[in-house]
């Protein structure tokens, strides 16, 4: 999911349930059985879940409910302080909370940025009735040197998104750290690679799809390096108590791990207003 190499991975800041395991099991498999008794998922609860409509409906609630004045479009190129505050583009403000990628908060800071970020593309292929495994996707290791790296069928893995003509949505994940000249191919050759890889590695001959998109996500999957964690605290420890880092740049990849970013972010700032 992180689309680099697992041995240039901090295992704290990637699997931090499998870290603290591994630091009182004796056996990688001891710390694997000790991090799922840790976190047991209740009866009933599906492995997967998702929001009805797409997970951009998930930050539009957020935003109405917290009835703040949003502006977009702004771009700030300097972080500047000022007397009571700090001033961010035409603003001046009590405080702020960087939720930004590394590399843009380190820019606005003036530090050398804590990480780096591989990029991706997405390829979705509508295919009728094609004969697909039985499963919600695959990955595939990059020693296999293949194009695509992950799978998802969707209308086998959102039962929502199952249509009655028989057409399924497949998403094919593209691109790995160190890769990106993969990604500097036209988006009708990444549709023609990504059919053609998919069929072999299904093992069946795919129907040709009757719709296709491709989306790049530049910068997308941010590669936490051993010490990672360590980090990411010593550079926060040198900013004012009135500005704080957020993301999935420093505290996991997901909505989950945002959140719990986001929340303590904030707590961090109004703890330094106090």
């Amino acid at each position: 999911m992180y689309a680099g190499r697992a041995d240039a991975l901090s295992l704290a800041a990637t699997m931090p349930g499998l870290a603290r395991a591994a630091r009182v099991e004796h056996t990688l498999t001891g710390a694997v059985c000790a991090a799922l008794a840790a976190a047991p998922r209740p009866p009933g609860v599906p492995v997967f879940a998702t929001v009805a409509g797409g997970v951009s409906r998930l930050a539009a609630a957020v935003a109405e409910a917290s009835g703040a004045r949003i502006r977009l479009g702004a771009p700030v190129r300097e972080l500047t302080p000022v007397p009571g505050g700090w001033r961010v583009g035409p603003d001046t403000v009590d405080a702020v909370v960087l939720a930004l990628p590394a590399r843009a908060a380190a820019r606005l800071l003036g530090v050398p940025p804590p990480l780096d970020y591989a990029s991706v593309a997405l390829v979705t292929l509508a295919l009728p009735a094609p004969e697909l495994p039985a499963l919600s996707g695959f990955l595939v290791p990059a020693q296999e040197g293949t194009l695509v790296k992950a799978a998802t069928f969707f209308s086998t893995k959102w039962a929502h998104l199952r249509r009655d003509d028989g057409v399924a949505l497949v998403r094919a994940s593209v691109g790995r750290y160190g890769e990106e000249h993969r990604l500097h191919a036209g988006d009708p050759e990444l549709v023609r690679g990504v059919h053609s890889e998919l069929s072999t590695l299904v093992s069946s001959r795919l129907p040709e799809p009757v719709d296709a998109r491709v989306q790049r996500w530049g910068g997308a999957l941010p590669q936490y390096p051993v010490g990672h964690v360590e980090r990411v605290a010593a550079l926060r420890a040198t900013l004012p108590p009135t500005v704080a880092l957020a993301g999935a740049g420093y505290d996991g990849v997901g909505i989950p791990a945002c959140v719990r970013s986001g929340e303590a972010a904030a707590d961090d700032v109004l703890k330094g207003l106090s």
